[in-house]
């Protein structure tokens, strides 16, 4: 079951990123059929091409896809807590909230900071998805698609450089501060 959990996460992200916008296509797609045939909408929504609603399309996906692995992390560190403390706790009469509250978030907190950090760097980066979803239209446009945009699309090699070093510089900070303040609080 874990595995096929994990599929969004080890699916090629073409095939994955085609098949939502085959399954949300205005056009043709499935979704649209469902939502007309329902009664819920008149007329065909464009997901990926309308300005608010592409930016929410491409979040829900990230989080689809991206999520199985911090599941898959939070879930080696709950099964790595010992159980004599939550045994002790019942023995003292803590409520599931209070273990919750108590025991297994300080242990949690590590490993969500790291998680913290990771999905931060990641999704900074971010542009496979971005692009083969929304070519960086309706909203959706990142740094990263700029620096794709600026050097290859239009061969403005400096204008992608210079955005690509601003994202290093933000990157490089951003890790600094967190590793230094952050992380003490964590104990990592």
């Amino acid at each position: 079951m874990r595995g096929l959990y994990l599929f969004p996460y080890v699916a090629p992200v073409i095939a994955v990123a085609f098949s939502w916008l085959i399954l949300f296509d205005p056009f043709s797609g499935s979704a649209n059929a469902l939502l007309v045939q329902m009664g819920m909408t008149d007329s065909a929504i464009n997901f990926f091409g309308e300005r608010p609603l592409a930016l929410i399309m491409v979040t829900v996906f990230e989080i689809w896809r991206y999520f199985p692995l911090s599941f898959l992390f939070i879930l080696a560190r709950m099964q790595s807590i010992d159980s004599d403390m939550y045994e002790a706790a019942d023995m003292d009469g803590a409520s599931p909230f209070q273990k919750f509250w108590y025991l297994s978030l300080p242990q949690l907190l590590g490993i969500l900071s790291v998680l913290f950090l990771l999905r931060f760097i990641w999704t900074f980066n971010k542009f496979d998805d971005i692009f083969l979803l929304t070519g960086g239209n309706a909203g959706t446009r990142t740094l990263t698609v700029d620096v794709y945009e600026q050097a290859f699309a239009i061969s403005n090699i400096g204008a992608g450089a210079a955005v690509a070093v601003i994202i290093f510089s933000c990157l490089l900070f951003f890790s600094f501060f967190f590793l230094k303040y952050v992380s003490r609080e964590e104990g990592l």
